[in-house]
């Protein structure tokens, strides 16, 4: 990982072409995707995500909201870092309403000049990253997403400090990402992982057509351009 200002970048892994780090930049792209099948690196990745946020910020600066139903993460962020740890509907629910209540104070008014965009120096607090593992798992759908109050928030999540990294399996993963939250964060040109992935799927993320991968391997699909990465 490496930082600058208040930003983070993680290693995803290597570009296979020229082995060079493929980073991801969370200054310029608030927000991931990762999709892929059982086995195919998809909680691997939320735990190397959350390793870097507590390497690189303290407490104060960031804190973790995990949602995770299986509970393969329960040791994956420290307490000291933990807003809070969804493994239910309910509490996902009253988690994302008292976040949702926070980032909103912390939208910039019509007297925060250009300049001041990027260095975010109206408010205080910490980022908060919201790290979701199987996105399938939560009963979302028109007008039923626990999700919904911060969907306003995303366009503008690294000036407001909210980042999203969302996990959802292959299957299904078509007509998946048509549900909203999904649907906003291709909107808004977020990157994404597409772990292996049945080509049955269809095309993704545009016009990229699922592959069978080894575990670990994925395609990097960021603003129409794809990168193999291991």
């Amino acid at each position: 990982t490496t930082e600058e200002g208040h930003g983070l970048r993680v290693a995803l892994g290597l570009e296979e072409d020229g082995l060079k780090p493929a980073w991801h930049d969370f200054s310029t792209t608030p927000h991931l995707i990762a999709v892929g099948d059982t086995e195919s690196g998809k909680t691997n990745l939320l735990r190397l995500i959350a390793r870097a946020i507590t390497e690189r910020y303290t407490p104060e600066e960031a804190r973790v909201l995990l949602v995770d139903y299986r509970r393969d993460l329960a040791d994956a962020v420290p307490e000291e870092y933990r807003l809070g740890h969804a493994v239910s509907i309910d509490a996902l629910r009253d988690l994302v309403n008292g976040a949702a209540r926070a980032i909103k104070l912390r939208v910039p008014g019509a007297d925060i000049a250009p300049a001041r965009m990027r260095r975010c120096d109206w408010w205080d607090g910490p980022r908060l990253f919201v790290l979701v593992d199987d996105y399938d798992m939560i009963g979302v759908g028109p007008g039923n997403n626990p999700f919904m109050p911060l969907l306003d928030h995303l366009a503008l999540g690294y000036e407001v400090g909210l980042h999203m990294v969302v996990a959802r399996s292959a299957s299904g993963s078509g007509r998946g990402l048509q549900e909203a939250l999904l649907r906003r964060l291709q909107e808004i040109n977020s990157p994404a992982l597409l772990l292996s992935c049945p080509p049955t799927e269809g095309y993704l993320f545009g016009n990229v057509k699922p592959r069978i991968l080894p575990a670990g391997r994925a395609m990097r699909v960021a603003r129409r351009t794809t990168t193999l990465v291991q």
